[in-house]
């Protein structure tokens, strides 16, 4: 695995270090950037691939979830953060209101983070924005040191912080800890490596290969289910307007009013040993770890579908 990423960045040109960046960056810069930047991304083709080839160190399965809101309290162009792991949006490792502006003295995007105060206050405000109408700085807490400076490079833009910057001292240690964050961004996702080190040199967290968490843009798909109602019943369990993404996305198939079954789907974009990328979509039952059935589709497919006879599902791409 570590060879594949050395290889492709190789022949990609790609570095997670800023360059200096000849022209001056401009608005046109930051809405480029914001336009990217919003979205859903996830590491699930990355980890996937990873345990196909038994890999000693896994990445991590995280998902992010950048939403862009209106709080002029905040900042001109304010994005609220949501990351969790394991694809279970319960499992929350990261929550912030980022804003960005322009650094003249710096020529970069400037990305200042903060975080709340009280997390519980704001959870899913991505799904509910109401719970951010009255948030004000008072409600917030930044660290000086910590703020991410973003330039273009070519059709991407690289986000770093300034060396040993950010830091804090730790609470369980009473060590110095020096946070380092490298990133990404393209039209196709988001690559992160965050790293933390103590004021002695020792590992504190990060991928010890340095490797990136490759997140990958999240495709929406909308669909409908028929599971067969129990023998014995007539009909089916109907779903429709049910919403997933492909980036190993899962919804939990319901009876018609509303309980749940030993049925899930899941749609995920994988790559294979032999490096071929399919859109597979899965059904598993719960208590097994293999799929009851599956099929696949090429990577952005409009349609996919399955027909078991006593169920039967379809999606379509979003446009939205």
């Amino acid at each position: 695995m570590k060879k594949w990423i050395i290889l492709m960045l190789l022949l990609s040109g790609i570095t997670l270090h800023a360059q200096k960046t000849k022209n001056a960056m401009g608005p046109n810069d930051i809405q480029e950037m914001l336009n990217l930047f919003a979205g859903e991304f996830d590491n699930y083709r990355q980890v996937h691939r990873e345990r196909e080839e038994g890999v000693k160190d896994v990445h991590e399965h995280i998902h992010s979830v950048f939403h862009p809101v209106r709080l002029p309290e905040i900042g001109p162009q304010v994005f609220y953060v949501y990351q969790y792991m394991d694809g279970d949006e319960k499992k929350v490792y990261r929550q912030r209101m980022y804003s960005f502006s322009l650094d003249k003295a710096e020529n970069a995007i400037r990305l200042d983070i903060f975080s709340f105060k009280v997390d519980s206050l704001y959870f899913f405000s991505h799904k509910d924005t109401s719970k951010l109408r009255n948030l004000t700085m008072a409600d917030l807490v930044s660290t000086d040191g910590c703020e991410v400076y973003w330039k273009r490079q070519g059709e991407a833009f690289i986000g770093y912080m300034k060396e040993r910057a950010c830091n804090f001292v730790s609470k369980r240690s009473g060590k110095r800890i020096f946070i380092t964050d490298s990133l990404r961004l393209t039209k196709d996702g988001i690559w992160i490596r965050d790293e933390a080190e103590d004021e002695n040199g020792n590992y504190v967290f990060g991928h010890k290969a340095k490797i990136p968490h490759m997140l990958d843009r999240c495709r929406w798909y909308t669909g409908w289910t028929a599971l067969q109602k129990p023998e014995g019943a007539e009909g089916y369990e109907v779903q429709r307007s049910l919403r997933v993404h492909d980036k190993g996305g899962r919804t939990r198939l319901l009876t018609n009013d509303g309980k749940q079954t030993p049925y899930t789907l899941e749609l995920a974009e994988v790559i294979y040993g032999n490096g071929v990328s399919v859109l597979k979509l899965a059904v598993y039952e719960e208590g097994k770890s293999k799929s009851v059935a599956y099929t696949w589709a090429t990577p952005g497919s409009e349609r996919i579908g399955i027909n078991l006879r006593w169920l039967e599902t379809g999606f379509t791409l979003s446009k939205q």
